[in-house]
């Protein structure tokens, strides 16, 4: 049985309600009709009830009034949670035996730790609280489905270190209609390909790369697709100024001569990409575009059935930092527009941005920014710094729910992590 039930009529808050409490390694379920609320709770008989106050059918006062003078349930702790916190309100809620009113929007950072105090038990520290790992609210009716395969940027060095994230370089993998797409060949595309190897219907692929810095293509050699009869591969990709696409994607190749060893045998096509769109499948339309990213880098656009998705790992939003004379953000504004996903780079805190400008990455709050401003629906962070550990990313992810919830915002915003997959 639960130990703690929600009651909130609004999903997204009541969810993360929910990721809030579990972070702090408590049982919870939401119930979002307050109609049912009352008689779930006599049969569930849960310690603590959270439940706002503004809810349609029954309000959270008149709720939190028949739970406490119910001889079979008034031992049930309750919080009330609400944006509604007049004075009056206050003194209502404790009237009818509430324990605590938090004001919305509530603070994520101490949230879980102000029901965790009420509940009783030792308050852990941040590092010791268990990692909301968040995934996207899947959608009615999805159009795609996309696996990460890597999301962190390249690290100078070998580490020993496990991470909930992962170390693998950029990969994504996206299907749609029995077409295999994936984008980017980081070192992500290595356990990909063996997925894909055991598909054994599955004869082509397509492949996109954004550029070619090594934590781009440094698993491209390695893909088993290449080593099988029969297959056809399409890599496309842009030309850099000094060197063409076909150029280029034979250095990938070449760059681990000793470590692979058997030779290529599918059928590999290379198609050269501008900024343009492209019929690349039936109903399927694909639009590259340049980003602001040091050398020659694509960023993708994929329609497919109503639904947008775009991937950009690699890209530097100036946001307040603007000048008059740089319009990137601007650009990629009328791209992103109305994205049921957008991809893209988050890879410093606020405070370590201001060091590393110009260098062709972002901060996660002014990507966020970007995309609520641009009426995204979901935005997945990518290319986390290979220096962070665990702990500051949970710290990011927890701080993007925070500024989402805090500024109103009506995009969904998860961290990537190698492993993650959802739809679309």
């Amino acid at each position: 049985m639960p130990r703690i039930i929600v009651v909130d009529d609004d999903e997204i808050v009541g969810n993360l309600t929910l990721d809030l409490i579990s972070g702090m390694g408590m049982e919870a379920e939401l119930i979002q009709d307050s109609t049912q609320a009352l008689g779930l709770i006599k049969a569930k008989m849960p310690e603590l009830v959270v439940m706002d106050i503004l809810m349609p059918g029954i309000d959270g006062l008149t709720l939190c009034h028949r739970i406490k003078s119910d001889p079979a349930t008034q031992h049930v702790k309750v919080v009330m949670v609400s944006g509604k916190a007049f004075a009056e309100e206050i003194d209502r809620a404790k009237q009818y035996g509430a324990s605590l009113l938090i004001k919305k929007p509530y603070d994520v950072m101490t949230f879980g730790q102000q029901i965790k105090a009420l509940m009783g038990g030792p308050m852990p520290k941040y590092d010791d609280v268990k990692p909301i790992l968040r995934e996207f609210t899947p959608p009615a009716q999805p159009a795609l489905t996309a696996g990460v395969w890597g999301c962190r940027s390249l690290s100078p060095h070998t580490t020993a270190m496990n991470s909930h994230y992962g170390f693998q370089t950029s990969c994504l993998s996206v299907e749609t209609g029995g077409n295999q797409l994936i984008f980017d060949a980081g070192t992500g595309i290595i356990d990909l390909g063996i997925h894909l190897a055991a598909k054994t219907d599955l004869k082509e692929v397509w492949l996109f790369l954004t550029h070619f810095h090594q934590d781009h293509v440094q698993g491209l050699a390695f893909l088993p697709c290449l080593r099988q009869e029969g297959f056809t591969v399409n890599i496309s990709g842009a030309d850099d100024p000094d060197k063409p696409l076909e150029q280029l994607v034979k250095e990938s190749f070449d760059r681990y001569p000793s470590t692979v060893r058997d030779p290529f045998v599918a059928d590999i096509q290379l198609y050269t990409l501008q900024e343009e769109s492209y019929e690349m499948l039936p109903g399927v339309n694909l639009t590259s575009f340049y980003a602001n990213h040091p050398s020659t880098t694509l960023g993708f656009m994929l329609e497919t059935q109503g639904r947008k998705l775009v991937y950009c790992p690699d890209s530097e939003l100036y946001g307040e930092f603007a000048t008059a004379l740089q319009d990137y953000d601007e650009k990629l504004g009328v791209v992103v527009e109305g994205a049921d996903l957008l991809i893209h780079n988050g890879r410093f805190t606020q405070t370590d941005y201001p060091s590393r400008m110009n260098n062709g990455h972002t901060s996660f709050v002014t990507s966020l920014e970007f995309a609520a401003r641009h009426n995204v629906k979901r935005l997945l962070l990518w290319h986390h710094d290979d220096q962070y550990s665990d702990g500051t990313l949970d710290k990011i992810g927890d701080q993007a729910v925070e500024m989402t919830f805090k500024m109103g915002y009506s995009v969904e915003c998860v961290m990537a992590r190698a492993g993650m997959k959802f739809s679309v």
